[in-house]
């Protein structure tokens, strides 16, 4: 019976220390800071390639409405034949019954109702736009980044903790032992430790589910291999800054300025269709390389167009009232963003300031229950206290201990969160977007 009790205490030993070599990192060199783990997440993302893409769609519309101001030239060519003139008619010179044309005109837009300055304000507001969404999905592949940055070094921190937890149980099975070999002490004493090792072993293999899930998720944002050791090098301030500090950043966030950027574009397209209702004039000219009838030795001719729209079956007033319903939605979305990201602020600055007081608490509660746990080993010794009372000490110096790291990772993680809602995390990109 004790060589099998033996051989159970090897076992848990030996898993709990091959659980801790798997989270451990083999050299600290290569440990992946939050940092490095972001560049590699950005290179990873199709979500932000796709914004970057979409960035140089909105360059090249900027260029399509800049095309408007300048002259068209196009060649055209055109062949006609029609039905001869009957016989005993006199040909006519100035229809042919063949007539064929090839000419090169040039077309120059002279007024279009401001519409055209309009739409080309319209795009460049749009590109700063795509630009600030590019910026905004950068803000949130960080903050999924910090979240699993933190939560698996959280539960391998825990995993550490459990192992020593197991072995201090192992120690005080050890020293029951010896006590019961002398008469000092019951034989339940020593299976209430097994016990406790027992149950220490289910959860370590709990949260090694959850790590290997963790884990998986860090393999997908950074595309590196699951088992990559991580190594945190964030140290935070001493003292937090006040709210107001925070919130005077709020109209420096990317989503808050591509909303004004969309509002800029939505004021300038109702510009665009009440542009539609004036007219437009245009200077037209035409370079002749080959005409039939009178006008063949004629090589060119020059004309200004005008076009006053009259009538449209309403069409022109339905786009205005359109455009001013599209301007009124982008104030309304601009008002939401900046309400949104106000809450976000203020919620997130005080979980700091909660984590910050739990920190605290957990700290001295957990070195009181460090002092209580070495008393009741010392009062069990002088048989003042039982073995329950010892194990109840440890249990609860541990269990501080797991809570006390995990507000640690939380802490980090929640100021972080912070200063990406303040457009101070992550750095900005190096040159234009991707």
């Amino acid at each position: 019976m004790k060589r099998n009790y033996a051989i159970t205490i090897a076992l848990a030993v030996g898993i709990v220390v091959s659980t801790v070599a798997t989270v451990r990192p083999a050299h600290a060199a290569e440990a992946l800071t939050l940092d490095e783990y972001f560049a590699a997440a950005l290179k990873r993302s199709e979500v932000v390639a796709t914004q970057g893409e979409l960035i140089r769609q909105a360059e090249e519309h900027y260029k399509q409405a800049d095309s408007a101001l300048f002259p068209t030239v196009n060649g055209v060519a055109s062949y006609a034949r029609q039905d001869p003139i009957p016989a005993g008619d006199l040909p006519n010179a100035s229809s042919p019954n063949r007539q064929s044309v090839a000419k090169l005109t040039a077309t120059q837009p002279l007024f279009r109702g401001f519409r055209e300055f309009a739409g080309l304000r319209q795009t460049k507001a749009l590109v700063g736009a795509q630009n600030q969404d590019y910026l905004n999905a950068r803000t949130q592949l960080f903050n999924d980044v910090v979240q699993n940055f933190y939560i698996v070094l959280s539960i391998e921190q825990d995993l550490k903790n459990f192992s020593e937890e197991i072995n201090q149980n192992i120690d005080r099975e050890k020293e029951l032992n010896g006590r019961v070999r002398i008469g000092r002490s019951r034989i339940s004493e020593v299976l209430s430790v097994q016990s406790t090792i027992n149950t220490l072993r289910a959860q370590v293999e709990q949260l090694q589910s959850q790590l290997g899930t963790a884990r998986e998720a860090f393999a997908f944002l950074s595309g590196l291999a699951p088992t990559t050791p991580l190594r945190d090098t964030e140290d935070l301030p001493a003292t937090l800054e006040p709210l107001d500090d925070y919130l005077a950043q709020l109209e420096m966030r990317p989503d808050v300025k591509a909303s004004q950027q969309r509002l800029s574009a939505a004021q300038e397209n109702t510009t665009v269709a009440r542009g539609a209702n004036l007219p437009s004039l245009d200077l037209n000219a035409n370079r002749y390389l080959e005409r039939t009838g009178n006008l063949k030795d004629s090589n060119w001719d020059v004309g200004v167009a005008l076009t006053v729209p009259i009538y449209a079956g309403g069409l022109l007033q339905s786009k205005v009232s359109e455009a001013v319903s599209q301007r009124t939605q982008a104030e309304l979305s601009v008002s939401q963003v900046r309400r949104q990201a106000e809450q976000e602020i203020r919620s997130i600055y005080q979980s700091v300031v909660f984590d910050r007081l739990q920190l605290d608490a957990l700290e001295k509660a957990t070195e009181s229950a460090r002092k209580n746990y070495e008393a009741q080993r010392h009062d069990y010794r002088l048989g003042l206290v039982t073995n329950l009372d010892v194990l109840q000490a440890l249990t609860a110096y541990q269990q501080n201990q797991r809570a006390l790291d995990r507000a640690r990772f939380t802490e980090k993680l929640d100021y972080l969160r912070l200063e990406a809602a303040v457009v101070r995390r992550p750095a900005p990109p190096q040159g234009p977007a991707p």
